[in-house]
């Protein structure tokens, strides 16, 4: 490495690894490149960048990562349990970043869809024509997609064609196991849905121990003409894990996008979705349900870009904070010039439970247009003791009254799953994270 890059602090300081070895697709190729030559010129963010002036990168820059096949990773166990009954073959599974075929299953996919590894696929015009092509966050100097540019040399590639309903959900299962040594790893998701296309992709992060790892995802959407996709993210990562994500959309007219992500675990997670409106009469939700505690970071940045008529975009973000974790919101919409009968409702729920948890929230609207209906707002509280009481004057103690209170916060968010599995999932873990044994903190108490 040279002096001139060491004196510029960029996340090469962090990473062992040569970034430049590409992979032996074309495809990819050109994107390892492009990426290998911005993670040597893109700084690494501290505090004094507006968009990271309240998040704490130290989980990062106080470690050292090598790349997976340097790290000693353990023998994977068996992760039937992880496995979702409705997706029993329609799974695509990604060990350490890496795809596993082994485990994955695509029987009852129909033979017209493509779910599968982009490796497997390198020669198809889709792939070539949609990877790399939708990402923006080159715009903004970001070091983390950059370095998913370079790393990557595999990853999920899901085609739907035209009027093509794939009945049973995706699921795109990221497993990550322990290691000798800290290290990165790079998905990568391309979904393409061609018009009036169907589809419900469950992308999920699950660690199998608590080890330090660092985890960068970039997942692209292109939705054309009536497409319509619910995308269920769900982030277990390991408590010690830093999580990167940057997932983007654009949608064509008449086009339907839903996402709902889940944070539950990583002691770093940085979300930074975006959601680009092509043409007129889009439809999209990006809802958001954060559950931390101990010294958990949870940050999402997000960005809705509204470009032509008639739109509807919602987004609710709810968070649940404990101990001395700390979580940070900052929602943008963007309602460009002549982009009329627009209707966006964004807002940010906060829920503290001890007297050392912190937030940060900012939503943020910018207007460029008149004809227009979209509202954004925040809040941060305890619980209401009178509500406490109330519940405890109806038989249940003050802590069962309280776990109740916030599993009543929490379930607006969790009722938007469609697959029933992952619905109970979810509800599981949140009785397990409000079944503590501290008191949470309650207004009056």
């Amino acid at each position: 490495m040279s002096t001139a890059v060491q004196d510029k602090e960029t996340i090469l300081k962090y990473l062992d690894g040569d970034f430049g070895s590409v992979s032996n697709i074309p495809v990819i190729a050109g994107l390892n490149e492009k990426g290998a030559g911005n993670i040597s010129e893109f700084p690494f963010p501290t505090k004094k960048d507006e968009d990271w002036r309240f998040t704490d990168l130290r989980s990062i820059s106080r470690n050292h990562f090598v790349p997976v096949a340097d790290a000693a990773v353990n023998p994977l166990e068996d992760i039937s349990d992880y496995y979702l009954p409705e997706a029993a073959n329609s799974r695509l599974v990604f060990v350490n970043g890496e795809y596993n075929s082994e485990l994955s299953s695509t029987a009852d996919i129909p033979e017209e869809v493509i779910v599968g590894n982009m490796a497997a696929y390198a020669d198809h015009d889709i792939l070539k024509e949609h990877l790399g092509k939708y990402t923006n966050y080159d715009e903004d100097r970001d070091v983390f997609s950059a370095l998913n540019d370079a790393n990557f040399k595999d990853g999920g590639f899901i085609y739907v064609p035209k009027e093509t309903k794939v009945e049973s959900p995706i699921h795109i299962l990221n497993v990550f196991t322990d290691a000798q040594k800290a290290f990165y790893a790079t998905p990568r998701v391309l979904f393409v849905g061609e018009a009036y296309s169907k589809a419900t992709i469950v992308e999920e992060h699950v660690a199998l121990e608590q080890n330090v790892y660092l985890n960068v995802t970039v997942n692209e959407f292109k939705l054309f003409e009536g497409a319509h996709v619910h995308h269920a993210r769900i982030q277990r990562d390991s408590k010690k894990a830093n999580h990167i994500s940057r997932p983007i959309a654009h949608l064509d007219k008449y086009a339907e996008y839903h996402s709902y992500t889940i944070c539950l675990g990583a002691k770093l997670f940085r979300n930074d979705p975006r959601v680009v409106q092509n043409d007129e009469e889009v439809d999209f939700t990006i809802d958001g349900l954060v559950l931390i505690d101990g010294d958990q970071i949870a940050d999402t940045h997000s960005a809705i870009d509204h470009r032509h008529w008639h739109a509807q975009s919602h987004q609710l973000h709810k968070v649940v904070v404990n101990d001395e974790a700390h979580s940070i919101f900052n929602g943008k919409i963007f309602v460009r010039e002549d982009s009329q009968k627009i209707d966006s409702f964004q807002e940010n729920r906060n829920l503290l439970l001890s007297v050392d948890g912190t937030v940060h929230t900012k939503p943020q609207l910018e207007i460029f247009s008149d004809d227009v209906l979209c509202s954004h707002g925040a809040t941060i509280g305890h619980l209401n003791e009178d509500e406490v009481f109330y519940l405890h004057s109806r038989g249940l103690t003050k802590k069962k009254a309280r776990e109740l209170l916030v599993y009543a916060f929490t379930l607006e968010s969790i009722e938007t799953m469609e697959v029933e599995s992952v619905h109970k999932l979810l509800l599981d873990e949140v009785v397990k994270y409000t079944s503590r044994d501290e008191e949470f903190v309650a207004v009056g108490s």
